[in-house]
C-alpha cells in the first residue's frame, strides 16, 4: 500500500476532491472509518428527531433537521467528508487518530444521494402534514445509519455494487 493512503489526511488535495487518489489506479478512495463515524452521528440525529416527534411534536424538528440532512448528504456526495459536510467534518475529526480503511468513493456517493432523497421524502411528507410517514422515513434512516455505523454495512453501497457491478467496491484496505 502506498505511503499516501496509509494515513488519513484531514483535507483532500485539492480541498474540494471527493476523496484521496489511489496510486494503485482504483480511483478516488474515502476513509471508511470516518464515514462510519459520520453515520453514527446521523444515527443520533435521526433517533433524537424520532423521540422529539413522538414526545413533543409541537417542537416540529423536521423543519430544521430535514434541510440539514439534505444539505449534508448532497455536499458529502459532491465534495466528500471534509471540509463542507458538517457531519463528515465531525466524523473525520473524531477518527483522525484512528487507522483509516479505504473504500471507493463511487458507492458512497450513490448512497449519499439516496440519503438526500430520503431527506426530500421526509420533508415532502412534513409539508403534506403526514407525520406517520415522516416517522416511518426517519425509522428507515435510523436503521440505515445504524447498519453503517455499527455493522459497517452500507445498503446504498451494496445497491451500487448490485446495479453497476463494481469490481473495486469489494476491495478492503
Amino acid at each position: 500500500m502506498s505511503e499516501q493512503l496509509k494515513y488519513h489526511n484531514f483535507f483532500t488535495q485539492p480541498w474540494w476532491a471527493m476523496g484521496q487518489p489511489d496510486p494503485e489506479g482504483c480511483g478516488l478512495m474515502i476513509n471508511e472509518t470516518a464515514t462510519r463515524a459520520r453515520a453514527g452521528l446521523l444515527n443520533i440525529v435521526s433517533s433524537v428527531t424520532i423521540f422529539i416527534m413522538l414526545a413533543w411534536p409541537e417542537l416540529d424538528p423536521i423543519r430544521y433537521v430535514g434541510p440539514f440532512v439534505i444539505f449534508d448528504m448532497l455536499v458529502a456526495a459532491k465534495f466528500g467528508l471534509t471540509p463542507l459536510s458538517p457531519a463528515g467534518f465531525l466524523g473525520t475529526l473524531i477518527t483522525i487518530r484512528m487507522k483509516p480503511t479505504w473504500k471507493p468513493t463511487k458507492p458512497k456517493r450513490f448512497a449519499w444521494i439516496l440519503g438526500a432523497l430520503l431527506g426530500v421524502c421526509c420533508m415532502t411528507f412534513w409539508w403534506l402534514d403526514m407525520p406517520n410517514y415522516v416517522i416511518a422515513v426517519l425509522g428507515i434512516c435510523f436503521v440505515l445509519t445504524w447498519l453503517e455505523a455499527v455493522l459497517g454495512f452500507c445498503v446504498g453501497c451494496w445497491m451500487y455494487t448490485l446495479f453497476f457491478h463494481c469490481e473495486v467496491c469489494s476491495l478492503t484496505r
